[in-house]
């Protein structure tokens, strides 16, 4: 047993005991989160210059604040502190020579040897914090990626190149914006971090009960009510955070207690709040940080994202809901009683504070204006209201005010670290054309079978995703996989949304799901049956990207499209998840019978190809089949019962951190 406690305590996340450091990382925080939100909304500093800096900053404190395998989790080590001077060292020389990078012409002017040392030292800090923070998926793709220039001229055929000099390497990582202080970078500096920054003020003030709160009262009394109180609460805080493990560990500390003392399993409830965390994060109206990388990569706006998004989220959330309500009929559980729940206008107007914010934050974005400032007046708006109203449970105050800085840059430097290394990535691709060669091979097969390719694309990108949050996941699969989608004749809203929706679903794939893993721990349940039911509540997300790919009217793309055509269409693969529901779930009106669930998943499949004659066979099978178990339904016949007695109110239980 003792040797099983040592065990824990090396590696991972640290909770330093030293009161002193624990001070100074908090004042850091605090600087930094000013300087962040000055540069990205007033300052504008040279890119290069800030990128530094920001990647010192978060790549510096995850060093210190998350232990290697062999380090304590309660002090820094030597070693750490070391690696942390190094980091800041190179920030300082970087800043030393600002006018130099910022006019220098890349692949022509000198590369020094002090250039070269500082340029090895932080790609190496960099995948260092990528193997502490994120893992070592990335850190092995990373490394691969890294040694492509080096031995690429030693491979036949199409992967091969004709080699890179040292020196060209090291600039394109470390000199220029197209390496580990790019675009991902730029974006997680700017949208990403503001973002996170307004989810911790909005939770700091109380946003996150809000929200819970609202939730319950609009589904709480419905049958399953808990598990749909789970859905509706990480939809609406996925949306905010963008990220579906954090969403897990967030609201499932809430609602998959909850969930388990109304009566579901452990690992269905773990289930429900790892697929509904994931489908927050493609859930207008915020979709997270991702949505604003989407726009960027794109070179369009963030209001065409959001509409585009808008019906295959709620044909998500639809199947979701719809599995949770099978379920609760077979598990005979029953909501809260009415009188129990406080109205849903209360609920509203009671978290005003809150409603106001998003309200213009959405409102000021779809008039165009950057995100960035937006994030940033809505978290003023939400600041000033928090006065006004003066909830006593969360009072507005310095300590607040602390906190909330804090949590954000501690919440950014996962995502900020993945991008430094997603920029290693990229950086070769660009270097030696890989990204290019890729896009042939995916072109070459979506010539004659585009099925192939996209097929390719959901592979890769779930893969990617399997070790890294959403936003390099996505940055990195586009950069792949979107160029060749779209030279074969996609859209380019529907080539990008397709690689965006695997990335959102990667984290619950098993067989590496970290949503699922998170949502396990809290449910003291088999990660793996986790992960499996999730993909089962979820697997619209899987089946709706081919879709919205052959009828991008779905995601309101509307050329050689009309009305009439839309409407079929919609029409026809709302039927589809209806159809594909019940026949994964052996529950319509009654319990199916096996022809009945093999009729409905045909259905289903017939009403999703884009064809007028397949889905209309598939709805007049659907009908049929509905008729016969309603039929018995008013019979009696194979209907589970539900209890009369409305389960005793839960516990409230403490969240976890």
């Amino acid at each position: 047993m003792a040797s099983d406690k040592k065990k824990k305590s090396k590696g991972g996340k640290r909770k330093l005991s030293n009161p002193v450091i624990n001070k100074a990382i908090t004042v850091l925080c605090v600087i930094l989160t000013i300087y962040f939100v000055w540069a990205s909304v007033f300052g504008f500093p040279d890119a290069i210059l800030y990128r530094s800096v920001f990647v010192t900053a978060m790549v510096g404190l995850t060093l210190i604040l998350y232990a290697p395998e062999w380090g304590k989790k309660d002090k820094v080590g030597v070693v750490d502190w070391i690696l942390f001077a190094l980091a800041v060292a190179v920030a300082i020389y970087v800043a030393s020579q600002g006018q130099r990078y910022i006019w220098r012409v890349p692949f022509q002017d000198e590369v020094t040897m002090l250039d070269k040392v500082a340029g090895i030292v932080m790609v190496l800090l960099v995948l260092e914090a990528t193997r502490r923070a994120i893992g070592y998926p990335l850190l092995i793709v990373s490394g691969i990626m890294l040694l492509y220039p080096f031995l690429g001229k030693y491979i036949p055929g199409l992967f091969g190149h004709r080699g890179f000099a040292f020196k060209q390497i090291v600039e394109q990582l470390f000199m220029t914006t197209n390496g580990i202080y790019g675009e991902a970078i730029g974006i997680s500096s700017s949208y990403v971090f503001m973002f996170v920054v307004f989810g911790a003020f909005l939770n700091a003030t109380g946003g996150g009960d809000y929200f819970f709160d609202l939730s319950r009262s609009i589904a709480g009394s419905a049958r399953g009510g808990y598990a749909k109180t789970a859905v509706v609460a990480s939809c609406l805080f996925g949306s905010i955070s963008g990220s579906p493990i954090s969403n897990v560990a967030t609201t499932g500390a809430m609602t998959i207690p909850m969930m388990k003392k109304s009566g579901y399993p452990g690992y269905f409830a773990g289930a429900v709040e790892t697929a509904s965390s994931c489908g927050g994060t493609i859930m207008p109206p915020v979709m997270g940080a991702v949505a604003f990388l989407m726009a960027e990569v794109m070179g369009t706006t963030y209001n065409k994202v959001i509409l585009a998004a808008a019906i295959p989220a709620i044909l998500y959330y639809f199947a979701v809901f719809f599995s949770v309500d099978i379920t609760a009929i077979k598990l005979h559980l029953r909501g809260e009683p009415k009188g129990s729940i406080p109205s849903v206008w209360k609920v509203f107007i009671s978290g005003i504070q809150y409603v106001l914010p998003l309200a213009w934050l959405v409102f000021r974005l779809f008039q165009g204006l950057s995100a960035s400032r937006v994030a940033f007046e809505s978290i003023i708006l939400m600041v000033v209201v928090a006065l006004i109203v003066r909830s006593p449970k969360y009072p507005i105050n310095i300590k607040m005010l602390i906190k909330a800085c804090e949590d954000s840059v501690k919440s950014t430097m996962k995502v900020a670290v993945a991008c430094a290394a997603a920029g290693v990535v990229v950086a070769v691709l660009n270097l030696t054309g890989l990204g290019g060669k890729f896009t042939s091979l995916i072109l070459s097969l979506g010539k004659n079978h585009l099925i192939l390719a996209l097929l390719l694309t959901m592979v890769v990108t779930i893969i990617l995703g399997m070790g890294m949050s959403i936003s390099p996941t996505y940055l990195l699969a586009a950069s792949l996989c979107a160029p060749a989608l779209i030279k074969a004749g996609l859209n380019p809203m529907a080539a990008h949304m397709f690689i965006l929706y695997y990335a959102a679903m990667a984290t619950m794939t098993p067989p590496v799901a970290l949503a699922a893993y998170t949502a396990a721990g809290i449910a003291e349940a088999d990660p793996m049956k986790v992960g499996w039911t999730a993909v089962r509540l979820g697997v619209v997300a899987f089946i709706i990207p081919y879709v919205f790919v052959y009828q991008p009217w779905i995601i309101l793309q509307f050329e050689n499209s009309t009305v009439l055509n839309t409407v079929a269409s919609i029409a026809f693969t709302v039927a589809a998840v209806v159809s594909l529901a019940a026949g994964l779930n052996q529950y319509l009106f009654r319990n199916s019978k096996k022809w009945e669930s093999v009729a409905f998943l045909v259905a289903a499949a017939a009403m999703l190809v884009p064809y007028y004659g397949p889905n209309v066979a598939g709805l007049v099978v659907l009908v049929a089949v509905s008729i016969l178990q309603l039929r018995d339904a008013k019979k009696g016949i194979g209907v589970e019962k539900i209890d009369d007695d409305p389960p005793a109110p839960p516990q409230e239980v403490p969240a976890t951190e």
